[in-house]
């Protein structure tokens, strides 16, 4: 393989998210603060960028099986990356604005959004296997490109864009209103414009994401820098669904050996204390 300024930025980078998403999940799994739904899929999204991006510094070898199962496996977690910000979307929305519902149903919405996105994603990786096989990239093996993968990839991309859309605007809409009504002291403000921030970064960020997973398709972009702005973007999820104040508090704790409960039991767990009106905002804020 040919060393150019791109690739080596691309292993460095790649070298970067895998320490970064793998101390996420040794600090996701060691807290007790991160042990509630809407924060399981943070643990399950550094888990797929992490190996993700271990795959694709594997060298794939001259072992067909070998070459198929790398192909697969990262054909499938560039899908699975895809279906869990979404379900993260509509976990949000439902946690906030169906609140009731939600947590009546919260263990089965979790494990039905989870088993679609693997599903439909090992489905997908399979069907272009069989149609049109691998194909090498350097350093790892991907689903060849065909028709069929086109096809299935803009209508995949398009279900699941319009689905983070609706989510998104319909929190946007939600929580607007209640900034409202804070401001008019008609309801006590339980910090709605950082929720507010929140979700329109959410939005933009997912928007972009599948843009450019529709340029991708469409081979807009040069070749060998593919590799290197799919990696800016796991980068930029890593940072904006892990990177948040639990986190921050979890390595202070951690490193710096700060009790935050004794100093102020107000923190503890204060991702899922409080009223009902509370809980549907915060447990989905700092997570």
């Amino acid at each position: 393989m040919e060393w150019t300024i791109v690739n080596i930025l691309t292993y460095i980078l790649n070298f970067i998210i895998i320490i970064i998403a793998f101390y996420l999940i040794f600090l996701l799994i060691k807290s007790q603060s991160f042990k509630i739904f809407p924060c399981y899929n943070i643990t399950i999204i550094s888990f797929i960028i992490l190996f993700d991006n271990i795959f694709r510094i594997i060298p794939n070898g001259d072992i067909d099986a070998l070459r198929y199962i790398q192909a697969f496996l990262l054909t499938s977690l560039d899908k699975l990356l895809l279906t869990t910000i979404t379900s993260q979307a509509i976990i949000t929305y439902l946690g906030v604005c169906k609140t009731e519902m939600y947590f009546s149903n919260e263990k089965v919405i979790f494990i039905s959004l989870l088993s679609i996105g693997i599903i439909i994603s090992a489905i997908l990786a399979l069907i272009y296997l069989i149609v049109e096989g691998t194909i090498d990239y350097g350093t790892y093996d991907y689903c060849h490109d065909s028709m069929v993968k086109r096809v299935c990839d803009t209508i995949f991309n398009g279900v699941f864009l319009l689905t983070n859309l609706f989510c998104t605007i319909a929190l946007l809409i939600y929580i607007s209103k209640k900034t409202r009504d804070a401001k008019l002291g008609i309801i006590e403000d339980l910090d709605y414009g950082h929720h507010h921030t929140k979700i329109i970064f959410m939005f933009i960020f997912n928007s972009l994401i599948f843009i450019e997973s529709f340029l991708i398709i469409y081979d807009e972009f040069p070749l060998n820098e593919v590799d290197l702005i799919y990696l800016i973007s796991c980068l930029i999820i890593l940072f904006y669904y892990t990177i948040n104040k639990i986190v921050i508090r979890e390595t202070k704790r951690i490193f710096c050996r700060i009790n935050y409960d004794k100093e102020d039991p107000s923190l503890k767990n204060d991702s899922i204390t409080g009223d009902e009106e509370n809980q549907r905002t915060n447990s989905f804020s700092d997570d």
